[in-house]
């Protein structure tokens, strides 16, 4: 908030959060966001499971803070991208339409 300039802002990685509570640490972030990097899963404090990422929910969060910005797909898993990431995209494409 000390910063008085539009051009300041966070890049929101939603692999980032690892605490117990990553959407309510994503909630209070989300209204600093200028862009948005979408990971297809989460994991918690110890980041040893991983969970899938609740695109949902996330579209929610952003959809409170009346996010208007680029959302990415962020893909890091082992499954061959070119395979796996349409399915994501679809996901994603349909909870923001």
């Amino acid at each position: 908030n000390d910063v008085k300039s539009p051009w300041f802002g966070v890049n929101l990685d939603t692999g980032n959060f690892h605490s117990d509570d990553v959407y309510g640490d994503l909630a209070k972030v989300a209204a600093y966001a200028i862009n948005v990097q979408v990971k297809v899963v989460t994991t918690g404090p110890e980041r040893k499971e991983k969970q899938p990422a609740d695109f949902k929910r996330i579209a929610q969060i952003l959809r409170d803070v009346d996010y208007r910005g680029y959302v990415v797909l962020e893909y890091e898993e082992d499954e061959d991208p070119r395979q796996a990431c349409p399915a994501f995209v679809a996901q994603l494409r349909e909870v923001f339409a």
